[in-house]
């Protein structure tokens, strides 16, 4: 039996569009797990109302401890009720025709699958969030994911996409077996979740898919992505794109799963750092958005402190 987990932040009426195509396109028993995060408005009471006559739907309201710790409320519950599948969806997610019947029967099927991706397209139509198929050796990380990467020639960063990730081109409609797959939608067993600790709530926001995955990689559990199984994401409509806060807690949590998750030795995670800490001047420099001196440095101590705090406990693990 399936279960949904969707976690709820103010935006109560994406999250009633994203239940209601749950409605419309799955033919399984399942249930629905609502988690009200910590909204500031009426989320928690216009969805209890709005779902109280649905016996398969239940909300459940929590303080805002964020995507990993309000996602696992969710999961441990659902877990508990006696459920095996488990789907996690942004609540900005709209599940198309037979979307999650194809994930759960490929899961039934293949027993030695712990995670069914599926084939996530923008509202205008377009392919996104493709996964990733192995992780990045720490050389190609360092070249290709800092400013670094400006001194590299078009036909390497080609290279470099084509060793690691999917590409429209490559798929067909067969399923593919992925290293790491997008956090805003995917089914998995619950027993997995049970043996590697469930979302690893070290982190507030982002990254969470990243240490998902590649704590599934190094236990050995497959994850495969279905061509054939479609949703729609509305990306960013949740937490916006270019701001402050989503700059510090993205450089918070990859600070983490690279020193903690993916072992990088600190010199590398240094310069890392600096690299992302001029993340926040170079938007303000394009005007994506404003910034003021005494915004930058609350930025640095934040991200500065989060940073040493990662860095001793990669190096109490070393001793």
């Amino acid at each position: 039996m399936n279960a949904f987990i969707i976690l709820n932040y103010n935006t109560w009426e994406m999250t009633i569009r994203c239940v209601e195509s749950i409605f419309e396109t799955c033919k399984h028993d399942y249930t629905i797990y609502i988690v009200d995060n910590g909204s500031l408005n009426d989320s928690y009471q216009n969805l209890k109302q709005q779902f109280k006559d649905q016996k398969n739907v239940i909300v459940i309201q929590s303080e805002n401890f964020g995507y990993a710790r309000g996602n696992n409320i969710g999961i441990r519950q659902a877990i508990k009720d006696g459920h095996d599948f488990i789907t996690i969806a942004n609540n900005d997610v709209i599940f198309l025709e037979e979307s999650v019947d194809q994930m759960c029967s490929f899961l039934e099927k293949n027993q030695d699958v712990a995670v069914a991706a599926p084939y996530i397209l923008s509202p205008e139509g377009e392919l996104q969030n493709l996964p990733s198929l192995k992780p990045i050796s720490i050389r190609d990380y360092f070249l290709y994911n800092t400013k670094l990467s400006n001194f590299a020639s078009a036909k390497r960063k080609r290279q470099y996409h084509l060793d690691y990730y999917l590409t429209g081109n490559s798929i067909k409609d067969d399923p593919i077996p992925i290293y790491k797959f997008s956090g805003c939608c995917f089914m998995a067993r619950g027993d997995m979740l049970e043996k590697i600790g469930w979302f690893d709530e070290h982190t507030f926001l982002y990254y969470e898919e990243d240490i998902l995955s590649h704590k599934m990689y190094k236990s050995g559990y497959k994850a495969y992505y279905l061509p054939y199984a479609k949703i729609v994401h509305h990306h960013g409509l949740t937490t916006g794109k270019d701001n402050l806060f989503v700059d510090t807690e993205m450089l918070k949590s990859e600070m983490y799963f690279l020193s903690n998750i993916y072992r990088l030795n600190l010199f590398f995670l240094l310069f890392i750092y600096m690299d992302r800490a001029l993340t926040p001047i170079m938007k303000k420099i394009k005007k994506k958005y404003n910034l003021t001196f005494k915004e930058y440095t609350a930025f640095l101590r934040k991200t500065w402190s989060h940073f040493l705090r990662c860095s001793k406990i990669r190096s109490d693990r070393e001793i």
